[in-house]
């Protein structure tokens, strides 16, 4: 049994080997039928490409032939006009000569001429007078050319400068085109005034604009120049508002700070001093009314003569008087009255007085705070840039400014204050005592009548 076993094992291992030989020898046929193959096709690739190579030589051969052709007449063109070039040379060298041989001292009138027109052409341009005649500088194009001017552009320039000088001292109204603040363009009258100004209908002074040569509307208006036109125009005045450097002064002048933004360079300090100023200013207005009610009721209190009222500070104090009492009880009544009234006239003159001493110490609070950021922006970005110190010294400047103007008012209301007090005061204390003596007076009178009775 286990020989047949082992027979049967033997035979199928021998049958797998057979089989497995059979198998590799179709593979390596195989794979040399593809290769053979692949040398075919390569072969036929390569002669193609040849052929492509062969195709493409005689192409650039037959370019570069021609490119060597152009390349040689563009060379024989070339030496064709040099060569006209230098006879045409040499024939304006001669006709040269020749036309100064002949102009003799004309061709330095000529210069002079092309000179004086280069010259005049930039003044024309910048001129206002060209808002009412345009295009001016481009009728003297010879001044730029080496050629003889024409007896027309010798004419046109000697008008051109005769024409400047006229207009210089003209005033002269026309209609020009005119940009307005937000940038439209249209026809306006405007009205010249020589060289120096020019303003529209409206009144706004316009600024000409050298590069587009048209007339433009200022963004900002210097103060006063619009009325001043304005009754120029209607025949009330016979001054306006003119720049001699054409714009740039009314351009500074819109630069300057207006009330606000001054009050704005104060800063917090400057906000400080002017909130205790206008508390001041309104507390002492408030003590000049009192003080003028009063005195017009104590005024009013004479006129009545004995008919004692109670509403004035007079009146009070006399009314004082009409109990019955000693005259050394009398008087102590009368000082006390007149005591208690005192604070209504002194009222707020304190408060005054300590406002008037306080600004100009706020007014030094703000200088110290200015210099302080002046130097520390000295520090950080040095001296290069004024404009980086301007925020700093303004602050400084401006809070000085504002503790002076506060403070000088408030001493003179003060003063004012403590003056008609005292008259006020001064008043009362004579009347009292007027009538004390009276009242005594009459005291006396009875005591010795009923003596002698």
């Amino acid at each position: 049994m286990i020989k047949k076993i082992l027979l049967t094992v033997a035979l199928s291992l021998s049958f797998n080997t057979v089989m497995a030989a059979a198998s590799a020898s179709a593979t390596l046929d195989g794979l040399l039928r593809e290769v053979r193959e692949f040398t075919v096709e390569d072969r036929n690739l390569d002669k193609q490409r040849e052929q492509l190579f062969d195709s493409d030589l005689k192409r650039q051969k037959t370019l570069l032939a021609q490119s060597q052709q152009r390349l040689q007449k563009a060379q024989d063109e070339q030496d064709r006009l040099k060569a006209t070039f230098d006879a045409n040379d040499v024939q304006l060298a001669e006709l040269s000569a020749l036309i100064e041989q002949r102009s003799g001292q004309l061709g330095e009138v000529f210069g002079v001429a092309r000179e004086q027109a280069g010259n005049l052409r930039p003044m024309l341009t910048d001129s206002l007078v060209s808002a009412e005649y345009p295009n001016r500088g481009e009728q003297l194009a010879f001044a730029e050319s080496n050629r003889v001017p024409t007896l027309k552009e010798l004419e046109t320039f000697w008008y051109q400068l005769q024409l400047e000088m006229i207009e210089s001292g003209r005033i002269s109204r026309f209609d020009a085109p005119v940009v307005a603040v937000d940038g439209k363009t249209q026809m306006q009258p405007v009205v010249r005034f020589g060289l120096f100004g020019v303003a529209n209908e409206n009144g706004d002074i316009l600024n000409w604009n050298i590069a587009q040569q048209v007339l433009s509307v200022l963004p900002t208006q210097p103060t006063g120049a619009r009325s001043a036109v304005l009754d120029y125009l209607a025949g009330e005045a016979n001054e306006v508002m003119l720049d001699p450097t054409r714009g740039e002064l009314f351009m500074l002048l819109d630069r300057e700070p207006k009330l606000l933004e001054r009050i704005r360079q104060g800063g917090v300090v400057g906000y400080c001093i002017l909130v205790l100023g206008a508390l001041g200013l309104l507390v002492a207005f408030l003590q000049m009314a009192l003080m003028l009610r009063n005195e017009f009721q104590i005024n009013r209190q004479l006129r009545r003569g004995t008919q004692l009222n109670a509403n004035n500070a007079l009146g009070r104090i006399l009314l004082s008087l009409q109990q019955d009492l000693t005259n050394e009880q009398r008087e102590l009544k009368v000082d006390e009255a007149i005591l208690q009234e005192l604070p209504r006239f002194e009222r707020g003159q304190s408060f005054i007085k300590l406002l008037a001493a306080v600004s100009p110490l706020l007014g030094l609070l703000g200088t110290v705070i200015g210099m302080i950021a002046t130097f520390q922006s000295i520090t950080l970005f040095g001296t290069s840039d004024p404009k980086l110190m301007a925020g700093g010294i303004s602050q400084a400047l401006m809070t000085t400014v504002f503790g002076l103007i506060v403070a000088i008012p408030l001493l003179f209301c003060h003063s004012y204050l403590a003056t008609r007090g005292r008259r006020l005061v001064q008043l009362l204390q004579e009347k009292s005592l007027a009538l004390l003596a009276e009242t005594t007076a009459t005291d006396s009178k009875t005591g010795v009548e009923d003596g002698v009775s």
